[in-house]
């Protein structure tokens, strides 16, 4: 119970510190208090948690912000670095400076997560900071690295499963924040219990002087545990002998109740309320959690294919056509569903250029997060929706001969759009392994014809067509050449 409740304390640790972050110039006082709580609740010391975190945030903030927006200016002159590498060209760049900026942006990130921390630990000027921030890395670089390798990981993970973002992101901050606790105070305990027994050593010598700032000499900078209390750390008597009988289990219960035995209702209370009720709640979340996205995983495995409109409305006989016919057809499981979108129209286009920006990420993340596999478009959809980042080339799915030139929408790159796509890799080089100097037309959509727009229930005064987005699993291009053969009756 106490290691769930250090871990839901890590989970509200995580919240304020992207709270109080949201004014980026805060990041580095933000982090450094998230990481003096952390630290301090991992040691298993009795502290709270809101309350330490912005005291210890205040406390820090200047020192935290001077590093913190040197560490910006560095960054950003990393990424001019890199900018000029991919402008100038990956080969054609010296091996000597690929090699330099590569060592420099690991260390630079390296240096980044550890800076603060030792802020929270540690009081010393900002050029001994460095110094000593340096040296950590060095020691403990292959943890570092390993750890880092989780914070990239975690973040390839929110990006490729956004819909699981709130999940994937608590479990893996809080991991990450957890791990590099232990290896912050695995080094500073050893360091800390090297200063304790130089100022033994000190002080049993003829030498010591106690009115000398023995901190000040012997440590680095002068740690924020005062000499005083190592001295009393040094000098406390021997533990009292505990009951060890039975196991961990009733060991812990019976010292609970031994606890509670001493205490008032009202002190039980605020005990519980303290040390348990955190970790009940996380329980409790993580349980809603895992039936939330459970639920989820076993609709994903359910769904064969699903589809949305734009600027048409498919009938309520077209969407059973589409759906139960289809996977009657298909001889899929009758637990298996396919799904089209509610009746009515989807939009993604504004004719403000700002609000332009987002909805056009909206429909981007809804085609490549699967929630819709195909698109049923009007005409004049198709133009505005239709391109090799949002669907895929027909030619993958169909056998171009059985259809004629005039079945298809076929996208072809203005100059402007082919000058963006040269500066990254697009999707279609991604999914289909074309490349990005193929500007030929590209076959995106196909027609419906009038019997099928007919048992859609469309109105057939208009032309419409339908476009495949990228396949999220592996049998999903199998299932839309099965869709496609089952409205056109051939593929």
């Amino acid at each position: 119970m106490n290691f769930i409740s250090t871990i839901a304390d890590l989970v509200i640790l995580d919240l304020l510190f992207i709270l109080c972050s949201i004014p980026i110039f805060t990041i580095g006082a933000a982090y450094s208090a998230k990481y003096y709580v952390a630290m301090k609740k991992i040691r298993g010391e009795d502290s709270g948690t809101i309350v330490p975190f912005f005291k210890a945030f205040k406390q820090n903030f200047k020192q935290s912000t001077v590093v913190w927006l040197i560490m910006v200016a560095v960054i950003a002159l990393i990424i001019v670095d890199w900018r000029w590498i991919l402008y100038t060209g990956w080969a054609e760049t010296a091996l000597i400076y690929k090699i330099g900026i590569i060592a420099f942006s690991i260390f630079a990130f390296l240096m980044t997560i550890t800076l603060f921390p030792t802020i929270a630990r540690y009081e010393m000027k900002t050029t001994e900071l460095f110094k000593a921030a340096l040296i950590f890395v060095i020691i403990k670089f292959i943890p570092l690295i390993l750890i880092s390798a989780l914070m990239i990981g975690s973040v390839i993970a929110c990006l490729w499963y956004a819909q699981w973002f709130p999940l994937i992101y608590v479990f893996t901050s809080t991991t990450i924040t957890y791990f590099l606790c232990i290896v912050f105070i695995k080094q500073f305990d050893k360091l800390e219990k090297s200063q304790a027994e130089k100022l033994k050593a000190l002080k049993e010598s003829v030498e010591y002087d106690p009115e000398l700032d023995a901190a000040g000499n012997i440590s680095l900078a002068s740690s924020k545990k005062e000499v005083k209390e190592m001295e009393e750390e040094l000098n406390k008597p021997e533990a009292p002998v505990v009951d060890k009988s039975g196991n961990k289990f009733t060991r812990f219960l019976r010292e609970e109740k031994e606890k509670l035995s001493h205490l008032t209702a009202k002190q039980k209370a605020g005990y519980l309320a303290q040390y348990y009720l955190p970790g009940t709640i996380l329980i409790i979340l993580f349980v809603a959690a895992v039936v939330w996205y459970g639920h989820d995983i076993y609709k994903a495995n359910l769904r064969v294919i699903s589809g949305g409109q734009i600027n048409c409305q498919v009938s309520d006989a077209g969407r059973e056509y589409a759906t139960d016919g289809f996977l009657a057809w298909g001889g899929y499981k009758k637990i298996q569903t396919a799904v089209l979108a509610d009746n009515k129209d989807l939009d993604f286009t504004s004719e403000f250029e700002y609000e332009q920006k987002y909805l056009d990420v909206a429909f981007r993340a809804s085609i490549l997060t699967g929630t819709y596999d195909y698109m049923i478009m009007r005409e004049d959809a198709v133009y505005a929706y239709s391109t090799p980042d949002y669907f895929q080339d027909m030619s993958q799915l169909v056998n171009m001969d059985n259809f004629s030139a005039d079945d298809f929408y076929y996208y072809e790159a203005t100059p402007e759009e082919k000058a963006r796509n040269s500066e990254g890799v697009s999707f279609r080089e991604l999914f289909n392994g074309a490349s990005s100097d193929d500007d030929g037309p590209v076959p995106l959509a196909l027609k419906l014809t009038d019997e099928v727009e007919e048992k859609l229930g469309l109105d057939t005064q208009y032309d419409y067509y339908i476009a495949f987005a990228y396949a999220t699993k592996a049998s999903g291009n199998n299932d839309y050449v099965k869709f496609i053969e089952y409205l056109f009756g051939k593929c």
